[in-house]
């Protein structure tokens, strides 16, 4: 018998414009800002300090481009196939790569990857040194076109408590003891004070043009960790007490955690020496709080210039 023939496999009854239909004409020619690729995922052999060394990560991706109002559609299979590395690279190399990749295959105006994993840590607890398996988010942004730039950053979960109510337990612990005001100030900074206390999450991250070149994970993952008190896995009870006590004895609102993360960024980068001009400084902060049913999310983003202008007079401070 026969096989039949396959018209999918050769096809010859047309020109190839009429089988590129994402090249053709669209029945209403207005130009898009945006289409997207989302929800997917590729396995990435990425590099950096903060994973000490090199290691595969499975990568959520977000891929945006423009779109001409002459042509129908973005080719898909194009996208897929820049997707695609063998390569070890950090994480914001793979999205710039990506984005530039991207734009040539689609022949647009202009196109953007984000990228994001979970990553690792081989963290140990402060007072056991028992090791802890942690994790924190990296993420990588590159857009391409006329404007290119690089953002990358981290998050963690953290650990706040309220300074609100430390001066109510306070004034009941000096009357209950008798302590003066005097003693009472003193104790708050050296023994911590009852209050509330939450989980939440902060995000540090940085932007720049596509040429500049941005701290590593790792620098953006230590400066987190230099001011907010971020939580762990494994806490055995002293660890425990350690990190609640940090906490009480630094507390902090999401409007402190910004700030800070931010200000610690800046005078890490040295202003003095370095010009922050075109960097820009991104941070987030939630918190999941445990005596609402609501939460709490503050943001700060400002150029590195502006926040160190404003720190002016203590930017080579602790």
């Amino acid at each position: 018998m026969p096989t039949p023939s396959s018209s999918v496999t050769s096809p010859a009854r047309y020109d190839e414009a009429f089988y590129d239909v994402p090249n053709q004409y669209p029945a209403v020619p207005v130009a898009l800002q945006v289409v997207s690729v989302r929800n997917q995922q590729v396995l990435l052999e990425v590099t950096d300090e903060l994973i000490g060394g090199s290691l595969p990560l499975l990568c959520d991706v977000d891929v945006r481009v423009s779109l001409r109002a002459e042509q129908r559609g973005i080719h898909m299979s194009r996208i897929q196939t820049v997707l695609q590395s063998s390569q070890t690279r950090s994480l914001s190399d793979f999205a710039a790569a990506m984005a530039e990749g991207v734009l040539d295959s689609q022949q647009q105006h202009a196109a953007e990857v984000r990228l994001t994993a979970r990553v690792p840590l081989a963290t140990r607890t402060r007072v056991s040194g028992l090791r802890s398996p942690d994790t924190v988010e990296i993420s990588a942004v590159a857009s391409a076109g006329a404007d290119p730039k690089v953002a990358k950053g981290v998050t963690a979960t953290n650990m706040t408590a309220c300074p609100c109510m430390q001066g109510y337990a306070l004034t009941e612990l000096i009357n209950e003891v008798g302590l003066t005001a005097e003693q009472g100030s003193d104790l708050l900074r050296r023994v911590p004070i009852a209050t509330h206390s939450q989980r939440g999450r902060v995000r540090l991250g940085l932007e720049a043009s596509g040429a500049a070149e941005l701290p590593d994970y790792l620098h953006l993952y230590r400066t987190l960790a230099a001011h907010t008190t971020l939580t762990q896995e494994l806490l055995k009870r002293p660890d425990e007490y350690d990190l609640v006590r940090r906490a009480h004895l630094a507390p902090q609102f999401v409007e402190d955690v910004v700030r800070s993360v931010a200000s610690g960024l800046v005078r890490s980068l040295r202003p003095d020496e370095n010009d922050l001009r075109d960097v820009v400084v991104d941070v987030e902060a939630e918190s999941y709080e445990s005596i609402h049913g609501h939460d709490v999310h503050a943001r700060l983003r400002a150029s590195g210039r502006d926040l160190a202008t404003t720190l002016a007079g203590d930017v080579t401070g602790p």
